[in-house]
């Protein structure tokens, strides 16, 4: 596992980025009507309200 150490501005950056990003992500997938993208974009929804939930924390 691979471990960065992040300021306390670092980590509000990246959760703002993280933030913006999911939102994007819930809107293209909203829209689209490929399943297999929308499956695609369900599981990087997953990552990234992962890697907030562990930043929050």
């Amino acid at each position: 596992m691979t471990k960065i150490e992040l300021t306390e501005t670092e980590a509000g950056i990246l959760m703002e980025i993280l933030e913006s990003s999911l939102s994007e992500l819930r809107t293209e997938k909203i829209g689209t009507d490929n399943r297999a993208w929308h499956v695609e974009m369900a599981e990087r929804e997953k990552f990234l309200m992962h890697l907030i939930d562990r930043l929050q924390n």
